[in-house]
């Protein structure tokens, strides 16, 4: 799992990337940053946003999760008592959704508001018990969420009671949380504390509002701690709902757009000499890639090395991303370096080019028993495109060895007379590697991906090269 929280400081919220690393794949909840920063995030660690939670109609900020879902394609789930006036799924209690090995299940918690719902989150390579929950506004580090924000049914000291003491506490204490909101938002208390995480039984000992005998008890607490107005409250929350039109310039990227490209105009530019090169994740290509795209999956520290080991100086170049802000951002990158001039990036997802009718290809790929049995039955080339202290781990017997960023320069050393089969550590490299024999040698390529050259030494026989 990768789980990372996002901080919007001047308001004091937090939002979630939980991100499946063996699926690639991403979710996000109460986005309220800038939709291109979540799709940045999450490419830069190989992931694809495919779903975006919201914890409730936040009545202090616009929630940019539609812009998100415009941008990535990801589908958007929202409590079903929210009833939003615009495309989603929606969700009731109980209600689960799968990103890759990451399960994540609806917690009715009405109380702040009606349709609040907090999410539990379950690693299941590791548990099938929730790890953590995103307790949204119903429960913060050192207090708990306002009961009177809005006057509406659900609402106010007696279901938020419910909500926190028969349904969150009722989770182990060692069940991590992680709220929407941290020291210095209007949506708590004075005693919201600057820690942005806690346990359930941490808070369940020491969280002052947590601290009585009854529910008449607790409404006479929250009553007793004056809380500031939260302006524009209606405002955003209807916005939110979608029955209020977003503002003016809502959703447009902050990044420089003066080379955005429509999926025709792409396709047309490729068409005409341009190179395609695909900055998606390693497993995105291969499930479907451009005829003639060279690999180098975005990462902002290692993009330009990547560009340099498949491009050649010079070369005028396309970008294809995830989505329209990653394929921008790598433009500006190497248009900034000056190497390659850009002609300019794909504005839409990937898909697009392939019903503007540039045609799409599959990359196999295998795991190391696979690539074993055509080794010892000599039916496939193995291309080793690790670096040379790599091989001296052990190498596989017959196997052809040229590090990835020198593999354009020595295409021509490259037999092709039978299946190559291209193996690094992970298949990031060897992705990059098959690429280049794809655009340039005509020849049947597959690569080794997840595992590598490690996975393989532990299980069959390497030789010294």
């Amino acid at each position: 799992m990768i789980f990372r929280q996002l901080l919007n400081e001047p308001i004091a919220a937090a939002s979630y990337l939980i991100g499946c690393a063996a699926g690639g794949v991403a979710a996000v909840v109460d986005p309220g940053l800038p939709a291109e920063q979540y799709a940045l995030f999450a490419a830069e660690r190989g992931l694809r946003i495919v779903a975006i939670l919201e914890t409730h109609l936040h009545a202090d900020y616009l929630s940019t999760g539609r812009a998100l879902a415009a941008l990535t394609g990801a589908q958007l789930h929202l409590p079903r008592r929210a009833e939003a006036e615009f495309a989603h799924t929606p969700l009731d209690d109980g209600a689960s959704v799968q990103v890759g090995n990451i399960v994540i299940t609806a917690l009715h918690t009405p109380g702040h508001t009606p349709e609040h719902t907090a999410y539990l989150v379950a690693d299941t390579p590791r548990a099938a018990r929730p790890w953590f929950a995103l307790t949204g506004d119903c429960l913060f580090v050192g207090d708990v969420g306002r009961a009177d924000l809005v006057d509406l049914p659900d609402t106010g000291p007696g279901p938020l009671y419910t909500s926190l003491f028969e349904r969150l506490l009722a989770l182990p204490d060692d069940v991590e949380i992680y709220p929407a909101h941290f020291g210095g938002s209007a949506c708590g208390g004075k005693a919201m504390s600057g820690k942005v995480s806690s346990t359930i039984g941490f808070e369940r000992r020491f969280n002052w509002a947590l601290q009585v005998a009854d529910r008449a008890s607790f409404a006479e607490r929250l009553s007793e701690t004056p809380r500031a107005a939260v302006a524009d409250v209606l405002r955003h929350r209807h916005t939110n709902q979608g029955r209020l039109p977003l503002p003016a310039g809502y959703g447009c990227p902050t990044l420089g757009v003066d080379h955005a490209l429509s999926p025709a105009a792409a396709v047309e530019a490729i068409w005409a000499g341009a190179l395609p090169l695909d900055v998606r994740s390693r497993d995105a290509f291969a499930a479907c890639h451009s005829v003639g795209a060279l690999a180098a999956p975005y990462s902002r520290d290692a993009l330009t090395a990547r560009v340099a080991a498949v491009c050649a100086p010079g070369e005028l170049l396309v970008l294809i991303g995830e989505n329209a802000a990653v394929a921008a951002e790598a433009a500006a990158l190497l248009a900034a370096l000056g190497r390659n001039p850009v002609r300019g990036y794909l504005a839409a997802l990937s898909d697009s080019l392939e019903q503007a009718g540039l045609a799409g290809v599959t990359l196999a790929q295998l795991d190391v028993a696979a690539l074993a049995g055509l080794a010892e039955r000599g039916e496939a080339l193995v291309l080793d495109v690790r670096e040379p202290f790599e091989w001296g781990r052990g190498v596989i017997a017959g196997a052809l060895l040229i590090s990835y960023g020198a593999l354009r320069e020595r295409l021509c050393h490259v037999p092709t007379d039978r299946p190559i089969v291209v193996i690094c550590e992970s298949g990031t490299r060897a992705t990059m590697a098959a690429s280049l024999l794809l655009r340039h040698l005509s020849a049947h390529v597959s690569v080794v991906a997840p595992e590598g050259m490690s996975d393989y030494a532990a299980r069959f026989a390497t030789v010294r090269p």
